[in-house]
């Protein structure tokens, strides 16, 4: 069963290995993402994005997740889910592996929202 605990978890550890995978190769991951070649300042933005992504990754690790951390992984992902996906709307990216992340994070950020309204209702 997936209960706050690992929700919180879960989702930090996406976010570290994607932070550390964007910091490593950003232009891979640029690529796979936008179907075109990293150039110019395209990535040092994606390796400044690896940054922030650890350290997000890194304020959601601890057991149990400070609430300040989870409104924001909530947000992220809420938000991170409506960017890809009107950038597939969009014709900008496209692809398995776009689809397949906002798809992710749309389910983990409508997860954390359940959590977080039941959160409230305790």
């Amino acid at each position: 069963m997936l209960n706050q605990r690992n929700l919180y978890r879960i989702a930090a550890a996406i976010e570290l290995i994607t932070g550390v995978t964007l910091l490593l190769l950003p232009g891979f991951i640029v690529q796979m993402l936008f179907q075109a070649k990293a150039i110019g300042a395209e990535p040092y933005l994606a390796q400044l994005y690896g940054l922030a992504l650890i350290g997000l990754g890194v304020a959601c690790w601890s057991q149990p997740c400070p609430m300040s951390a989870q409104r924001g992984i909530t947000i992220y992902n809420v938000v991170a889910a409506v960017f890809l996906f009107a950038l597939i709307a969009k014709a900008i990216s496209g692809g398995l592996m776009v689809l397949a992340a906002a798809s992710l994070h749309l389910v983990l950020g409508a997860l954390m929202i359940i959590d977080q309204l039941k959160q409230r209702s305790i």
